[in-house]
């Protein structure tokens, strides 16, 4: 008998929008396989990941997930066919590894870590207002300027008057400061610089700092011009944090990741940008 996501019920396929695949019930392979032998479908262990990341048990079995062995050395589905039900997990500190066999239309993950993907649902779920500001900072990582100016415009844009009850949102001065607890409490900035984005640095130096305008590169000011982008006038007058001024979990401004990175970031410290 064929296997079953536990949470569903369903087969372990997935139904490709017949606009994307050109074939109508055309179905591809949907089956994440946890290292106590329980199949899901993707979406379906998703979206039970605050219980799984609050108790490091499979939510239909209760057998503790985190492995106690390398990852790589053996695969997910080994550990289910040898291993036996643990309910009480072992003291650990560190951040726990659940190794899973993941099989799609792109083949097979035969040692994928689900846990940094469950925390992060898990978090954005309790802090929905969270993804816009991921959404941004992997923007910042990737360089995408664009996409960040047109991710800061919605939200500046955003006036509805009738939000749901209780619904956090973030403003766009609140967006470029702030600081992700899943990655080390960095902030837009130290993404980029240790990205070596430049553009992006630029960009978010003169969005989010009351550096002077002098400190800018020609080329920057020009761009900054042509798409539209005014200074903001609460950093100017000193009544909103500026970026420069952030410090990540481990207590580091965006200048002092420049001194980590050395030549040529170095320069932004000497020539006086973030002081």
């Amino acid at each position: 008998m064929a296997e079953t996501c536990k949470s569903c019920h369903d087969p372990l396929t997935l139904t490709l929008d017949p606009e994307e695949s050109g074939d109508e019930d055309q179905t591809v392979p949907d089956d994440l396989l946890l290292p106590c032998g329980c199949h899901f479908h993707w979406q379906c262990l998703l979206e039970q990941s605050t219980t799984v990341t609050s108790s490091l048990t499979c939510p239909s079995c209760s057998s503790y997930l985190p492995s106690t062995t390398a990852a790589g050395s053996s695969s997910a589905a080994s550990s289910a066919s040898s291993s036996t039900t643990t309910h009480q997990p072992p003291p650990t500190t560190t951040t726990p590894t659940i190794l899973t066999r993941y099989t799609n239309e792109g083949g097979v993950q035969p040692n994928l870590n689900i846990y940094p993907t469950l925390a992060e649902e898990s978090f954005v779920t309790t802090h929905p207002e969270a993804r816009a500001a991921r959404a941004f900072h992997t923007l910042a990582s990737e360089g995408d300027t664009e996409g960040m100016v047109e991710l800061l415009t919605d939200l500046d844009d955003d006036d509805d008057p009738t939000p749901e009850k209780d619904e956090i949102r973030l403003t766009a001065t609140q967006l470029l400061v702030w600081r992700d607890p899943l990655n080390g409490g960095r902030s837009a900035l130290h993404v980029a610089l240790e990205a070596r984005q430049e553009e992006v640095v630029w960009l978010l130096l003169w969005l989010g700092s009351a550096a002077k305008g002098e400190d800018f590169p020609e080329a920057v000011v020009q761009v900054a011009q042509a798409m539209g982008l005014p200074r903001r006038a609460g950093l100017l007058s000193g009544e909103e944090e500026d970026v420069r001024l952030v410090r990540d979990g481990s207590g580091r401004t965006a200048g002092d990741v420049c001194l980590e990175l050395g030549a040529p970031w170095t320069r932004l410290v000497e020539g006086g940008l973030f002081s």
